[in-house]
């Protein structure tokens, strides 16, 4: 007989390092420090935030960031709310990233930036550190914590994410990734380079590449981290020695 083995969606691995290891640091950004319990907090409370203004499952919220806590944030709240994310190439030109929303049909915007004219193609743009009433922050501490994954309805073949290519041979297309997908993926990049509970990932690849985001969905009680710590993982060791051998970075393409 053949033997099928359960999946995860992306709820599963931060509800996971939530219930094992809550106090330890999840995420580094600058000054900011954040443990696994204040993660899975500010998710589901991010997730109630975008409920609140009237998203529905299903529906596209794109990100146009830098790499920063918020986004990994993002990153884990948005699937594991029965959402969709769509990750934006912060190196196209805002006529290329527009023609992305619109594809998409993105209803929320999350950026870093002014969005300048990009605002015109979503429903909501809520800024991620302007300290405004309706900012990212200020949404997060008003609304209530919503349920994520399985206790939302998520399943493993639901659409989790959608990244698009870099368009060099005409426009970016859309490549929809469910969380069966995403979990595969990040499972056979932590055996490749061996991420264990005692690492310390630098986020150095942009995350809205899949390069980036890749180790950040396994089942382990460390995700991204960064600060004194942080080493090279075996991937850049090699990459170090032999350039060019292996993508560890990747450039958005």
């Amino acid at each position: 007989p053949v033997r099928t083995v359960a999946m995860l969606t992306l709820a599963d691995p931060l509800d996971h390092a939530r219930r094992t290891a809550g106090d330890r640091t999840a995420l580094v950004c600058g000054n900011v420090r954040v443990d696994y319990a204040a993660l899975h907090d500010r998710c589901a409370r991010l997730v109630g935030a975008l409920f609140g203004l009237g998203v529905q499952a299903g529906d596209r919220v794109a990100v146009l960031s830098l790499n920063c806590h918020r986004m990994v944030e993002t990153f884990f709240a948005v699937p594991a709310g029965g959402l969709v994310v769509v990750p934006l190439n912060t190196r196209l030109a805002t006529a290329e990233v527009g023609a992305i929303l619109a594809d998409a049909r993105a209803t929320v915007l999350l950026t870093d930036r002014d969005p300048g004219p990009l605002a015109a193609h979503a429903r909501h743009v809520v800024r991620y550190d302007d300290g405004s009433s309706d900012g990212y922050e200020a949404l997060l501490a008003a609304a209530d914590p919503a349920r994520l994954g399985a206790e939302a309805g998520v399943q493993e073949d639901d659409l989790a994410a959608m990244f698009y290519t870099g368009g060099t041979t005409g426009r970016s297309k859309g490549v929809m990734l469910t969380h069966r997908n995403l979990v595969a993926n990040a499972y056979h990049k932590t055996l490749a380079v061996r991420i264990d509970t005692d690492d310390v990932f630098l986020a150095a690849p942009a995350l809205f590449h899949v390069a980036g985001t890749a180790p950040l969905h396994h089942r382990r009680d460390a995700h991204v981290r960064g600060g004194r710590r942080t080493r090279p993982h075996r991937a850049a060791r090699r990459h170090l020695r032999h350039p060019g051998t292996d993508d560890v970075g990747g450039d958005g393409r």
